[in-house]
């Protein structure tokens, strides 16, 4: 029987069957649990699955009856490490170090002890001297006794678990791991005694844990943790005084021991939870832990302080974060600006409200969009402007976009647009609206609205169908080269630069192909409204594609206006 469920074990893992190899595998060794190659492929098989405790157990069981069968040894050192049994994949990549017979075993166990050794070592040395520093910070002492144990540093172990314990006597779990320690250095009576207390003094779960390590035996009170005095070195850490949680998050920040930083600011925030500072810290370090959600939650929380510095760099980190995580946002711009080649005044703006849903591949959103000119442009120039130009529209759509890059995206709407206003006269007032296309924006150096000065470069590119142009493709090109000044001492910031910019499209419009050049200044003022700028530009330009341009193949062109947009969450 065991060979013929191992043989529908071994057909079922060539077929991956991965499930029915396991089933059949375990009833093999049910019936002769002496088929080693069986359980060693049963334990390969389950972590093909996934399931590495249970592998772990089989190559334990493989190396214990077996001490010569060292690549079984290695499986289990390695699996104790993937599941957090640090001490004991130490313990047994040591062994391996100093014993295995095959080189290959032997240099591999070698390099994974000193992977496993290192951290510990160099953690210890930390902890070490932060409860120099800080010796009245028991979990301080807490992680120095984890790390100590985890290295088989049993008496340091002992020592600062006692310590730790005897600065917060509420956390008993601290009297577990002492007791499991003292056990292992020999010292039965003291171990059960540290058991017996937490089994008659902690809660539910403690109790539970400790009347399992006591292995059933019934404690007498006889058994209680002792109250001995303190040696004149834990006298003199009992004595200290406590550095505060968020100056050692502060140190540990510093340093770049981001986990204790975040394990010190959390207590930080516990002991006060209106401490906006330790909010904001505590933000900034779960976000370098990559933990943005909690980070967001913390920004939120700081960005209300009354400390007006630590509220301003929360509220920046909170709006850098939030677009990531938002479910819901609206988006408004608009851009009024007059033109001197065009003889008016023009204005183009949009709302939108886009939602967001992680299961969907693209962000649907409802939009309205407003195109205009003034009444003067229209009559000076009756129908001789261009298509995008001449039109007074609202056009609401329905339309999706999607974030192809940092910098990209791609997007498309549908909807109908309403002419207002004096139409020409084929023109229907309402009609089917469709557009969409792709966008980047990129900028390099120093940028409008940093803080200090220098050179920059500008580029966007855009690729857009409009059914309005008569199903026209159009493409745009525009750069902006120059110099951002710092801002002034009343915060006013403005940049000079250079501009270049070529337009073309698909079915050859004159208004739609040409080049211009020329040079332009935008400014970003307090005294303008939140997201608003002011910009004036002056350009000479070309037309590549003549026919049918009653303006020239030349021209000048001043425009000036403001660009506006808002964002909210």
């Amino acid at each position: 029987p065991a060979a013929e469920e191992a043989g529908r074990g071994y057909a079922a893992l060539r077929a991956g069957q991965y499930d029915e190899a396991v089933a059949a595998f375990d009833r093999a060794l049910q019936a002769d649990p002496a088929l080693r190659h069986v359980r060693k492929d049963l334990a390969y098989t389950l972590l093909r699955r996934g399931d590495r405790e249970e592998a772990r157990d089989h190559f334990d069981r493989l190396r214990r009856e077996d001490p010569s069968d060292e690549q079984s040894a290695l499986e289990y050192a390695f699996l104790c490490y993937e599941t957090r049994r640090v001490q004991e994949a130490r313990r047994t990549f040591h062994m391996l170090r100093l014993a295995a017979k095959d080189e290959r075993v032997r240099q591999t166990a070698a390099e994974a002890f000193q992977n496993v050794d290192r951290p510990l070592r160099e953690g210890i040395e930390r902890w070490s001297e932060a409860v120099r520093r800080a010796p009245q910070q028991w979990s301080a002492h807490e992680e120095l006794a984890q790390l100590a144990e985890m290295r088989d540093e049993l008496a340091l172990a002992a020592e600062h678990y006692e310590l730790a314990w005897k600065l917060r006597p509420q956390k008993l779990e601290l009297l577990l791991a002492l007791g499991r320690v003292w056990r292992e250095l020999g010292q039965e009576d003291r171990a059960r005694a540290a058991l017996a207390t937490a089994l008659k003094r902690g809660s539910t779960r403690v109790s539970e844990q400790a009347r399992e390590m006591l292995r059933g035996e019934a404690p007498q009170t006889e058994l209680a943790m002792p109250a001995a005095p303190a040696t004149p070195v834990q006298a003199a850490i009992l004595a200290a005084a406590p550095l505060p949680a968020l100056e050692m998050g502060e140190r540990s920040l510093a340093g770049s021991y981001l986990n204790d930083a975040y394990r010190y600011f959390r207590m930080a925030v516990e002991e006060e939870p209106d401490n906006a500072k330790a909010q904001y810290l505590l933000g900034v370090t779960a976000n370098l832990l990559q933990k943005d959600e909690e980070a967001l939650r913390w920004f939120a929380m700081a960005r209300r302080a009354r400390d007006a510095a630590i509220a301003e760099r929360a509220r920046e980190s909170y709006l850098a974060l939030k677009p990531r995580y938002s479910r819901f946002r609206t988006e408004a711009w608009v851009i009024p600006f007059v033109s001197t080649r065009w003889r008016g005044t023009f204005a183009f703006g949009q709302v939108k409200a886009q939602w967001r849903r992680p299961w969907l591949p693209v962000e649907p959103y409802l939009s309205l969009r407003f195109v205009g000119d003034s009444a003067g442009a229209r009559q000076a120039s009756k129908a001789l402007l261009p298509l995008y130009l001449s039109e007074k529209s609202l056009i609401a759509a329905v339309g999706a976009s999607r974030a192809l890059h940092r910098t990209t995206f791609a997007w498309f709407e549908a909807g109908r647009s309403w002419a207002y206003g004096e139409q020409r006269f084929y023109e229907p007032r309402w009609r089917w609206d469709a557009r969409g296309g792709i966008s980047l924006l990129k900028g390099w150096g120093t940028l409008l609205g940093g803080r200090e000065g220098g050179l920059f470069h500008e580029v966007n590119l855009d690729g857009v169908f409009a059914s309005r142009f008569r199903n026209n493709m159009l493409a745009y090109v525009q750069n902006r080269s120059g110099y951002t000044f710092a801002p002034m001492p009343g915060g006013t910031q403005c940049q000079v630069y250079a501009v270049w910019n070529v337009t073309g499209d698909r079915r050859g419009e004159y208004w739609g192909n040409f080049a211009e050049a020329g040079l332009g200044v935008r400014v970003l003022s307090p005294a303008l409204p939140q997201g608003m700028s002011w910009r004036a530009e002056f350009v000479r330009g070309a037309h590549l594609r003549n026919e049918s341009n009653p303006w020239g193949p030349n021209y000048w062109d001043f425009r000036t206006g403001i660009w506006y947009a808002r964002t909210r969450y």
